[in-house]
């Protein structure tokens, strides 16, 4: 009996939330680290912060750490963004993930920017559209430097054709870097008939 309350507490502790900023317990990213986010926009490009501190550390945890339950907190970071340009006036009628090629989904166990558009999905009442696929398997990005980053992605992404005819898109990622990634997958949403594209991401690495 002793044996099994330890192993549930050992369990209890090692499930509890802790903030991936700072560690400090009660949830994934606490309130004063999310406070220390500043959102950037760069035209079509809306990030909830820049890639470094709490945020970095995160989306590190979020993306090779197997933390998926932090697509909660940093989807409501991205939706928030999306919330702001809806109040403006901004046309948006559905949320898409730039989505990770299936076999990287596979080994990783999840797509995260599929998690991340989840949550803006549901936060802002807009529907979830999944016409994106990615057609070859490219190098990660982060191997590559700036001037490689846009040939590596190039015809990566096709669409459905006709899926978002006349459609408003909020497309969302986890890191924008050069956009290259970003610009693939609007180039196949336009293609497949979107009116607009605009990116929201949860950084930008400058």
């Amino acid at each position: 009996m002793i044996y099994t309350h330890l192993t549930d507490a050992a369990r209890d502790l090692l499930l509890a939330p802790r903030c991936a900023g700072c560690g400090s317990a009660g949830s994934w990213l606490c309130l004063s680290c999310r406070e220390l986010c500043d959102p950037v926009t760069q035209g079509r490009l809306h990030a909830a912060g820049t890639y470094g501190g709490a945020l970095r550390e995160a989306i590190h945890r979020f993306k090779y750490g197997g933390e998926r339950a932090l697509a909660d907190e940093l989807g409501a970071l991205v939706a928030a963004c999306v919330a702001v340009d809806l109040a403006r006036g901004i046309a948006l009628d559905c949320v898409v993930p730039a989505v990770l090629h299936l076999e990287r989904a596979r080994t990783r166990g999840y797509d995260q920017a599929g998690l991340l558009a989840a949550v803006v999905a549901e936060r802002t009442g807009l529907p979830l559209s999944v016409p994106l696929r990615r057609v070859r398997s490219v190098r990660p990005q982060v191997e590559l430097d700036r001037a490689a980053r846009a040939e590596n992605v190039r015809g990566a992404f096709i669409a459905e054709a006709g899926a978002l005819r006349g459609a408003g898109v909020a497309l969302v990622d986890d890191v924008a870097t050069t956009g290259a990634t970003l610009a693939a997958a609007s180039g196949a949403l336009r293609a497949a008939g979107a009116r607009d594209v605009r990116a929201y991401v949860v950084a930008l690495d400058v």
